[in-house]
């Protein structure tokens, strides 16, 4: 059997291994929708959720966001809206809709950021401090969510008695180049992370999702909060691994009818947006991402060249390689409500990816740091946050 013939079957079964894998896996994972909504959790006796809500030039999303947070079902409801040193007309507009809507919320304002903090983990870290509720929901100012949402999550964390649940969000919008980044991103942490796996107490697998991070704020308290993971520019991921690691117990549930996000408005701003969390996952190791863009390119686009270049049942085989996960993609997509122009995305989305991956290996390796939201974070102090991965 020549090299290129065994290169091929391995592409082969590494991409159907990981198609099987991630369908199994979202398989199993139980759907919010499909809770039973219990009436008694519209009244007051209810557990007190406290929403913290950072916001940092968000202008443009906050409105919609904050108004389907006030639309609420859930009662016994403290919404937390922390201002974090925005320059555009967030503040404005967050105090032009407490003029307009009977239900009350608190507005924050963070002027300064403290020494070895990112912002946002500041920012959740000030809005928990506030929080007075048995039970706090970490999300984001983009974040849309249908009215039951909360009830639903709250009788789901009574009922099992856990401790954190988080919910894998629908992402709306986008054409199709961005939805086949998008899902190749997700899919890559999907295998990474494995979040079906996050309510087995055997594994230590754990799970966070920044759109919907809700926790019991006893738990949240114990293991430290964000000041454990202040310099974690993926702290909703990191969260999620704090508790579990602690021994608390969580679950991941998928809530694509429940939470509603445009994750990035374009291909451009995910390129941008993912500069300061690709290069962290891998905990600031220039050669680990040598070896992901090696390792992208081996197994998505080199097949696709190959088809061209070979004969014969090496033709063959990475041929199905590719079609399996074009399949992939496609598979998924619909699982999302994402059209079928992911499959011709997902022959281009690999070039982004390794693109996005190189660059931000170069630009905070060059810089010494990141530049998130106006402010510049040292290479020295971000390395001195947990791994998230090995």
């Amino acid at each position: 059997m020549s090299l290129l013939l065994i290169l091929a079957c391995a592409i082969f079964l590494v991409q159907l291994f990981t198609f099987v894998h991630i369908t199994l896996g979202l398989r199993t994972m139980e759907q919010l929708h499909r809770m039973v909504l219990l009436k008694n959790y519209n009244s007051l006796s209810a557990p007190k959720v406290s929403v913290i809500v950072p916001a940092c030039n968000e202008a443009e999303t906050i409105r919609p966001a904050l108004k389907r947070l006030l639309a609420q079902q859930y009662q016994n409801l403290e919404i937390i809206v922390v201002n974090d040193r925005s320059t555009d007309r967030t503040a404005e507009i967050v105090r032009e809709i407490q003029k307009e809507c009977r239900r009350d919320f608190e507005l924050l304002e963070i002027t300064d950021l403290p020494d070895g903090w990112l912002g946002k983990a500041n920012a959740l870290q000030v809005g928990a401090e506030k929080a007075s509720g048995e039970i706090l929901l970490f999300t984001d100012a983009d974040v849309e969510m249908e009215p039951t949402t909360i009830a639903r999550a709250v009788q789901v964390l009574e009922s099992r008695k856990i401790d954190h649940l988080s919910l894998i969000f629908q992402h709306i919008g986008g054409n199709w180049l961005l939805n086949a980044l998008i899902l190749d991103s997700a899919c890559g942490l999907l295998a990474m992370f494995k979040p079906w796996k996050a309510g087995d107490r055997s594994s230590s697998f754990g799970f966070g999702v920044g759109a919907f991070n809700m926790v019991r704020s006893t738990a949240y308290r114990a293991v430290g909060g964000h000041s454990r993971i202040r310099m974690q520019p993926i702290d909703d991921l990191m969260l999620g691994k704090e508790l579990k690691a602690h021994g608390f117990r969580q679950l991941c549930m998928l809530g694509r009818q429940q939470v509603m996000v445009c994750w990035y408005p374009s291909v451009k701003a995910m390129v941008d947006g993912l500069m300061k969390n690709v290069f962290s996952v891998l905990h600031y190791r220039a050669w680990l991402a040598v070896v992901v863009a090696v390792m992208i390119f081996v197994g998505t686009l080199l097949p696709v060249a190959a088809i061209f270049f070979t004969s014969g049942v090496v033709q063959l085989v990475f041929t199905a390689a590719v079609l399996t996960r074009i399949i992939g993609l496609l598979v998924t997509a619909g699982m999302y409500n994402m059209g079928p122009g992911v499959a011709l995305g997902g022959l281009i989305s690999p070039f982004l990816s390794i693109y996005i991956v190189l660059r931000a290996m170069v630009l905070v390796t060059r810089d010494s740091g990141i530049y998130w939201r106006n402010s510049y974070y040292p290479l020295d102090e971000l390395k001195k946050s947990k791994p998230v991965i090995f």
